[in-house]
């Protein structure tokens, strides 16, 4: 029975680390209640403020633990419906991240795993650099729009004031 419950524990944890690679999404990834998966990022600059991100259906009633196996400095962890991130900084190049997966269902049917994918990028001025791309958008789609709209309310009412007289 002691044997038994050593290899469950074992078995529990990835034996080889996923490598993830910065602003790389690893999709369909899959745990079970309890069981764990190991993440390795590379080339991280030492100093420099990331976030890991676990995503996963809203509909799942899962939640993840996230834990860092290197010396650094963590930052408080923010839940967000479908996503648990965790923003650190490291002091290494290389930090391995555990993701274990906690069904927290108090049905008496318990969903056998969940499908997730993780990510992580590097975070500027406090706005993670994936939404750079999106202010970027913006500022450029808005001054257009701006401009479309002055042009068709301007063409609408000179034609209708045409109309008038």
């Amino acid at each position: 029975m002691l044997l038994l419950l050593i290899l469950l524990q074992l078995s529990s944890v990835a034996t080889d680390p996923s490598p993830v690679k910065e602003d790389t999404p690893l999709f369909h990834q899959r745990l079970k209640h309890g069981h764990s998966s190991q993440y390795i990022l590379t080339d991280l600059i030492p100093g420099e403020l990331y976030e890991f991100k676990v995503s996963y259906p809203a509909t799942t009633p899962f939640s993840f633990t996230i834990s860092f196996s290197s010396s650094l400095e963590a930052l408080p962890q923010r839940k967000l419906l479908d996503i648990e991130k965790e923003e650190f900084i490291p002091v290494e190049e290389t930090l391995y991240v555990t993701v274990t997966a906690h069904d927290y269902q108090r049905a008496v049917k318990r969903a056998e795993f969940v499908s997730y994918s993780v990510y992580y990028e590097r975070v500027y001025h406090g706005i993670p650099a994936q939404a750079y791309h999106l202010i970027a958008y913006l500022c450029l789609l808005v001054p257009i729009a701006i401009v479309i709209s002055q042009w068709v309310y301007s063409n609408w009412y000179l034609v209708k004031h045409e109309h008038l007289n």
